[in-house]
């Protein structure tokens, strides 16, 4: 029964426009993501000291939008509302980063207009967690179909890295921006066709105190996505330093990044549907530390990479990593919060850009120190804090917003 709610769900219109929608979404990130440092270092003239600052500042100020709308997105405004606040965003920002060449007006523009776009990613998701929690979907199985969903998103990582380098190479990062803002465009469409108005939840419980207060009070939940978010500090530091590494240490071009970046969404989409899979049968937590494991196999081995395609075959180990962080995690924390997706998904999210700040910050602050493969033993550092903490922490257990922290609960 559930196998065929599971066939059913795959080839209903309303879940095939949330799989276009998504690899749109996907796209609109994989065609910039790849080359930003090298767009800062090559075309605005930022010193990587300021680029770490300035992605920093922009990692903050999305943290900022994603909190306040957090609350927001349960139980006053529609997800379809912030998607379309998000994809409109998008498309202004990429615009204004196509014809602007000052760095301080770059930044306003990164830390207001490109902080909301960054709503999409977890409205989405909430979004068809919500659609498939609904009555009318009951038995499908959440985590492989949030596999199925992150699969989508990798698709497009698997395209867009490489048609980036093309039209970079063809353009200029003046056509790569352009092309973004249509994609966003683009997504615009896809939220205003595929994304079903909802009504508003105002009978949401409230966050005592606000979210982060909250989250504050709930310590498995809290280490957890500590875990997470230090995973993700060293995929950050990576991004921005890989794509360095390959052109100026080891003398590659730019098609060397846009295929080390497209390799690892391929196996990336194998690994989500096995490890949703797992994941469904309550293996999450031994998925995680799978996970954590090849990246710190994965930074270690950069370190004595000599030639750019010796990075390729690595892409293996980082492709399940970030599976494990982008897919299996995000139901997993979900779970934690039932009936209060948008709070779960933001809680997750926001753990996510607070390892990006780390990770931004810390290129700031060790890349001209260390040098370009002196940062792969601090990212192998931070997986393998990630690796330690989900081994040593307790099993988290379903918390509800409101409940008592369990070290106020009186003894029974």
């Amino acid at each position: 029964m559930a196998a065929r709610a599971q066939r059913r769900l795959l080839r209903a219109p309303w879940f095939v426009g949330l799989l276009a929608t998504n690899f749109v979404l996907g796209l609109t990130s994989s065609f910039i993501a790849p080359f930003g440092s090298l767009w800062a270092t090559q075309e605005v003239g930022m010193s990587q000291r300021f680029l770490g600052l300035f992605m920093t500042i922009n990692s903050l100020s999305a943290i900022v939008v994603s909190t306040y709308c957090a609350r927001w997105s349960d139980s006053h405004v529609s997800r379809r509302s912030l998607l379309i606040a998000a994809a409109c965003a998008g498309g202004l920002g990429n615009l204004g980063y196509a014809f602007v060449r000052e760095p301080l007006l770059l930044l306003a523009i990164g830390s207001s207009a490109l902080a909301v776009a960054s709503l999409g990613f977890a409205q989405l998701f909430a979004h068809v967690r919500e659609e498939l929690g609904r009555p009318e979907h009951e038995g499908a199985d959440a985590p492989f179909l949030m596999g199925v969903l992150r699969a989508c998103y990798a698709l497009a990582w698997m395209i867009g890295p490489n048609l980036g380098a093309w039209l970079k190479g063809r353009f200029g990062y003046r056509g790569l921006f352009l092309t973004t803002t249509l994609f966003f465009l683009v997504l615009l469409g896809f939220v205003l066709l595929c994304v079903a108005r909802r009504p508003r939840n105002p009978a949401a419980a409230p966050v005592p105190g606000g979210l982060a207060a909250w989250g504050l009070r709930q310590p498995r939940l809290l280490v957890h996505c500590a875990a997470f978010g230090l995973m993700f500090a060293a995929f950050t530091l990576n991004g921005l330093n890989l794509p360095l590494f390959l052109t100026q240490t080891l003398g590659g071009s730019e098609s060397n990044v846009g295929a080390a970046f497209s390799l690892s969404p391929l196996f990336e989409m194998v690994f989500m549907v096995a490890f949703g899979h797992l994941a469904a049968r309550g293996h999450q937590r031994s998925v995680i530390l799978l996970g954590a494991g090849s990246s710190v196999a994965y930074f270690i081995a950069l370190r004595f990479v000599t030639a750019p395609w010796q990075v390729y075959p690595l892409q293996v180990l980082n492709a399940a990593a970030v599976a494990v962080t982008v897919s299996v995690a995000i139901p997993f924390v979900q779970d934690l919060l039932p009936g209060q997706t948008g709070v779960a998904t933001s809680l997750y999210s926001n753990a996510l850009k607070a390892g990006s700040l780390l990770g931004f910050a810390a290129f700031g602050a060790l890349a001209v120190v260390l040098g370009n493969a002196g940062l792969f033993p601090v990212c192998a550092g931070l997986a393998a804090a990630t690796l330690s903490i989900v081994a040593l922490a307790p099993r988290p257990r379903v918390a509800r917003i409101g409940a008592e922290p369990e070290a106020k609960k009186a003894p029974v």
